[in-house]
């Protein structure tokens, strides 16, 4: 059992809920205080980097969540991964700052060959948050949660059978 608050594991739940989609887990990260200079250091390889790179760090009062997940290399995994790329370049196009992009780790690593092992998907969603009001940055999230669950019933979005 986690501790994200419920509209955090309502968004989770859906997105996990897709047919092919598994390990899905999310994070906030303070981007304020990023600066360009930062972004080449390796504990901040999780971010949007290009996207930083492009203001020279965190906007003032910007929080980023992230919603991470992995696919199952399935056929389903590939269409809920299509379905899932076109909502999230939507709500884009209509203003939303919300982006999905891929992660992944060196092909090396200490344990040999991460190649083919190592693939993610991160949506990453940013807000700014002036108030640093928790209540407010819950509600867009309960918000994108509901436009994901409309989506999926009015295209009628295969889902897993629990």
């Amino acid at each position: 059992m986690n501790n994200y608050p419920k509209e955090i594991n309502d968004f989770q739940n859906k997105l996990a809920s897709l047919q092919g989609i598994e390990n899905v887990c999310s994070g906030i990260d303070q981007l304020e205080e990023i600066k360009y200079r930062d972004l080449g250091l390796s504990g901040f390889s999780h971010l949007p980097i290009a996207t930083l790179l492009r203001t020279g760090g965190g906007l003032p009062d910007e929080v980023m969540l992230q919603f991470e997940f992995s696919i199952d290399r399935s056929a389903e995994s590939l269409s809920s991964l299509e379905f899932l790329s076109w909502f999230i370049r939507d709500l884009a196009r209509n203003g939303t700052k919300i982006q999905l992009r891929t992660f992944a780790l060196p092909p090396q690593g200490s344990f040999g060959n991460q190649l083919g092992h190592t693939l993610k998907f991160h949506i990453d969603y940013f807000l700014i948050e002036p108030s640093g009001n928790l209540r407010a940055i819950l509600d867009k999230v309960s918000a994108l949660s509901q436009s994901l669950d409309y989506a999926i019933g009015i295209y009628q979005i295969p889902i897993k059978n629990y």
